[in-house]
């Protein structure tokens, strides 16, 4: 019988620990409003100067679709081909390679997010951009994130 309670124990410690462990939240987080216009805070203005963050912190991007839904459903409506305008994913770079990306965000899919380290792998910088051919391409390409 003590077995069966020890071992009951140390399977609920177990799954606390995992749960903390997961609900854990990052050192920083950044949101950002994303639309055919570029990257914006979320009061609406434009994103101008690079995030700073300090090596080793747990950095999350959470990136929320602002386009106007009329806008969509307009171009929607026009020619069903120009809804993939109206899709993004975002690329976060380090200078050498992709060290992670979102999900798309759309009028359907709202919000995704990006978690990762500062600093590993001794990255400095990183760029964040869109990867698919969309409205405002040219806008959504000059997000930066330096570590310090």
């Amino acid at each position: 019988m003590k077995r069966v309670v020890v071992f009951g124990l140390a399977i609920l410690a177990s799954v606390l620990c995992t749960f903390a462990a997961e609900a854990k939240a990052p050192d920083v987080e950044f949101t950002i409003k994303i639309n055919k216009a570029g990257f914006h805070h979320t009061n609406g203005q434009l994103i101008s100067t690079p995030f700073k963050v300090k090596k080793g912190e747990s950095v999350r991007l959470t990136f929320l679709f602002d386009e106007k839904t009329s806008d969509v459903l307009r171009d929607i409506l026009r020619d069903a081909n120009e809804q993939h305008g109206y899709v993004h994913a975002f690329a976060l770079h380090n200078g050498k390679e992709i060290v992670a990306e979102t999900k798309d965000i759309s009028l359907k899919n709202r919000e995704s997010i990006l978690d990762f380290v500062a600093g590993d792998k001794g990255a400095q910088q990183y760029k964040v951009y869109c990867t698919l051919m969309c409205f405002g391409m040219e806008h959504l390409s000059n997000l930066t994130v330096e570590v310090h």
